[in-house]
């Protein structure tokens, strides 16, 4: 059996592996989050790094970004919904 790490090669580690380990309210609080629309990508992961007890500032630094730094949206919501519909 492979694990979402192995299935997920571009996701970061500690963001596959800390949601891998969340409990039950935690995984509904992050899909809660990721299906929110009045916020961007980039406040929804700080978000989510709090509900999962993880530093910020290394999660964003693994995620997917566009030229200038950004982080790309369509990307790293997709990377995190596959994540949570494996360990839903």
């Amino acid at each position: 059996m492979s694990t979402i790490l192995e299935t997920e090669t571009d996701a970061p580690a500690m963001l596959v592996s800390a949601i891998e380990s969340a409990s039950s309210e935690q995984v509904d609080t992050l899909w809660s989050i990721l299906k929110y629309k009045e916020i961007g990508i980039f406040r929804k992961v700080k978000c989510m790094s709090q509900v999962l007890g993880l530093d910020f500032i290394d999660i964003v630094e693994n995620l997917p970004k566009d030229d200038e730094g950004r982080v790309l949206d369509y990307k790293t919501r997709h990377m995190i919904h596959d994540i949570l519909i494996q360990v839903s």
